[in-house]
């Protein structure tokens, strides 16, 4: 049992040098994604959204006046 620890402190240790090591050398990506928009796929999604919440409310009202009716 011992011996799994020490590995583990072994593999964490090092685990922690090569992501703090990483940081120094990260390659700057700003002016490769900086002509992406999501504009338009934002606004799809919250179409697409407010279409499947109308539906539910006109779903769930409809079934309110039927249990009425009935």
């Amino acid at each position: 049992m011992r011996k799994i620890k020490t590995q583990f402190g072994v593999v964490s240790a090092s685990l922690a040098a090569a992501l703090a090591s990483s940081n120094a050398s990260a390659f700057d990506w700003s002016a490769t994604i900086g002509g992406i928009k999501f504009d338009g796929e934002i606004a799809a999604v919250a179409a697409i959204v407010g279409l499947l919440a109308g539906v539910y409310v006109v779903r769930k009202g409809a079934r309110l006046v039927l249990g009425m009716l009935k």
